[in-house]
């Protein structure tokens, strides 16, 4: 009965520790998405773009310039601020700079045909912060520790995400009016999240010099690297003033990939309502794990509207299914919870893995553009980016959700083209802002007690990101 006590507290106690977080999930983060009327070629429906017109590849077919290249740059600043993330007054504040290169492309074009090329690097959320508490307050059971103790409780949290991408695109006139196209994408997608967690107390003991700590320490950091290929396919309409556009992205199709985990957990002198102490050692690492990535099916239409000669109206929706609960990473059963008695390695791959899930979101977006001058042209957009957070629906508390946000975001875009002879240059002004009052605390130095180890009593809390930055894309027009 002891011997089977102590596996259930012990998986119990791990299962408490390694809960899921709330997840980054957003579609249309990136501007080169259906929404990004302001950055070239980041359309549905045919906006007589200077640019990179293979969002959808069917636009290809009705591009009458070939262009050397696209450089596009993005310089922007980013903060998230998770109030009272650790504890009241105790946040966890992530911002900085960046210089992100975005896309370097060509195009070919043909009297009735269009080829592109492009390497794209889509900036995601990067998000990377501290916290520390040092103070007296009560945490242990004054049976035994009577009054306040010094209590140090201390925080690291970062989850990083770069997607690159190789992409080949071709689009094809099939009547005057009717084009259709395909792209390939070759995705190399890396990850590295890494979470710290350190609570200990000095626990009161005036006849000893030293004395006794009780801890609980949460270290996990995975790393991986994966690539997939995604195909997608369009169909471009003209009709006079009125242009659609409709695309579907398949699932992406996975190629490979390689993860590596590294996770400690360590409780001391831990005392639980039978006056018993309790300390656990946990530790692995795992390399060469194999890992997936997956996306949804996705449907996008667009519609375009020619009010003059010179400027557009343009509307934008995208559809994105669902996708069930699924492993980004699933590490495997070897030895975890020392010491290796009674088959705890068995419940390793449960404790640790990474996973994730999608419900399924519908985006919508609207843009403008105006002349200010015969060369020079005026952009303005406006999109949304729902979350696809779908917590609640896990089946279990285990492992670590892949991502770090769960709210939704707005993006404001405002530019200009500068068109000359041999290029096009164009200016932007990025604005995203998001917000959510259900983002899940790691840790919560509160109230930190034996009954949760002395992780405290986590609760949501409001979280919010502002980004702002500059785009500069340069067309070059062989």
């Amino acid at each position: 009965m002891h011997r089977n006590r102590i596996y259930c507290v012990t998986v119990a106690l791990l299962t408490a520790i390694c809960c899921a977080h709330a997840q980054d999930a957003n579609y249309w983060n990136s501007s080169y998405c259906a929404g990004g009327f302001t950055t070239p070629g980041a359309v549905i429906a045919y906006n007589k773009d200077s640019g990179m017109l293979f969002y959808n590849p069917a636009l290809l077919a009705w591009s009458h310039k070939s262009t050397a290249t696209i450089n596009a740059t993005l310089y922007q600043f980013e903060s998230i601020n998770l109030k009272n993330g650790v504890g009241t007054g105790y946040s966890l504040h992530s911002k900085g700079a960046s210089v992100i290169p975005q896309m370097i492309s060509g195009v070919v074009s043909f009297k009735h045909a269009g080829f592109a090329y492009a390497l794209l690097r889509e900036p995601s959320m990067s998000f990377q912060a501290t916290q520390r508490k040092d103070v007296q307050q009560n945490v242990l059971n004054d049976s035994y520790s009577p009054g306040t103790e010094y209590y140090i409780g201390q925080v690291a949290l970062q989850n990083s995400t770069v997607n690159t991408t190789a992409l080949m695109a071709a689009g094809f006139e099939i009547t005057p009016s009717l084009s259709a196209g395909f792209s390939l994408a070759a995705q190399l997608r890396k990850q590295t999240y890494d979470l710290d967690i350190t609570s200990r107390a000095l626990v009161n003991a005036p006849d000893s010099i030293y004395p006794p700590i009780s801890s609980s320490e949460e270290s996990y950091l995975l790393s991986y690297l994966n690539v997939g290929l995604q195909l997608k396919g369009g169909l471009a309409y003209n009709n006079g003033r009125h242009h659609l556009g409709l695309t579907v992205g398949l699932p992406q199709v996975q190629i490979g990939g390689r993860g590596t985990l590294l996770s400690d957990f360590e409780v001391n002198n831990i005392r639980d309502e039978l006056d018993i102490n309790f300390n656990l050692l946990a530790n692995t690492r795992q390399t060469s794990l194999h890992n997936k990535y997956k996306t949804p099916l996705s449907i996008g239409l667009g519609y375009a509207f020619d009010y003059s000669s010179s400027g557009q109206i343009y509307l934008a929706a995208e559809y994105f299914a669902r996708v069930k609960e699924y492993n980004v990473v699933t590490p495997r059963n070897d030895t975890y919870i020392r010491p290796d008695t009674g088959g705890f390695d068995e419940t390793t791959s449960a404790l640790l893995k990474f996973k994730d899930i999608h419900r399924a979101v519908f985006n919508l977006a609207a843009g403008i553009s105006f002349n200010f001058t015969p060369a020079v042209q005026g952009y303005c957009s406006f999109r949304t980016d729902f979350t696809y957070a779908d917590d609640k629906h896990f089946k279990d508390e285990n492992g670590m959700v892949a991502n770090l946000s769960n709210w939704s975001q707005y993006h404001l875009q405002l530019g200009a083209n500068f068109r000359k002879r041999k290029f096009n240059l164009r200016p932007g002004l990025l604005f995203t802002y998001g917000s959510t009052h259900n983002f899940m605390q790691p840790i919560n130095f509160d109230n930190p007690n034996e009954q949760n180890f002395l992780q405290g009593d986590p609760h949501t809390v409001k979280a919010t990101r502002f980004a702002t930055g500059l785009m500069l894309s340069y067309v070059h027009n062989l």
